[in-house]
């Protein structure tokens, strides 16, 4: 209904779903949130598209949802400190689901709402926010990790994702390519 696959998924969003399935999340890749006009009109983009989110992770063991910002930037220089770690009044860039208050409430009060009115959650469910870099800029990924924690938010970084993909290599034989591929280069 509001989430769908998209036909090349990109790979890394792949694994942390998985990863995220592994530590008991229901996961969504690529969830469309459908925006009335007045909503578009209070986060002055009247004519934005549908925004998506790259994972929605729910914890039934928390009772929250977790709209994800999903970035590899492997081949890059990583995900820059300051341009996560500001609060900005209108949303732009690469992270303005956490970067701008108001389009934040905005996505996360309009699903909260859809997903109480279709029975996928209860209306004691809470929503929060989230990044998964597997890349962080100038090995700054313990400012990253106090920043999300001050948040009340979740943060994977490179470290993290390594440890949780390492833990895979515990499990029996799975026949899919993370946790094969996790088996293979730590034999």
């Amino acid at each position: 209904m509001y989430s769908r696959k998209k036909k090349d998924m990109d790979a890394f969003e792949q694994i942390i779903g998985q990863l995220l399935e592994e530590e008991k999340y229901w996961v969504r890749h690529s969830v469309k949130i459908d925006l009335t006009p007045e909503e578009k009109r209070s986060i002055n983009k009247p004519s934005t598209p549908r925004p998506e989110i790259d994972i929605v992770a729910y914890s039934a063991i928390t009772d929250i949802i977790y709209l994800l910002e999903v970035k590899s930037f492997l081949d890059s220089p990583g995900v820059v400190y300051e341009d996560v770690a500001i609060e900005q009044e209108q949303q732009t860039g690469r992270y303005k689901l956490l970067t701008a208050q108001k389009y934040r409430e905005t996505l996360a009060n309009r699903l909260h709402f859809d997903w109480c009115k279709s029975g996928h959650i209860k209306k004691s469910t809470r929503i929060s926010f989230g990044l998964v870099a597997g890349k962080v800029y100038r090995n700054r990924e313990q400012d990253l990790q106090k920043y999300f924690e001050k948040q009340g938010w979740l943060f994977w970084g490179p470290a993290e994702i390594k440890n949780r993909i390492l833990r895979l290599t515990e499990k029996g034989y799975e026949n899919n390519a993370v946790t094969i591929a996790a088996k293979i280069l730590t034999r």
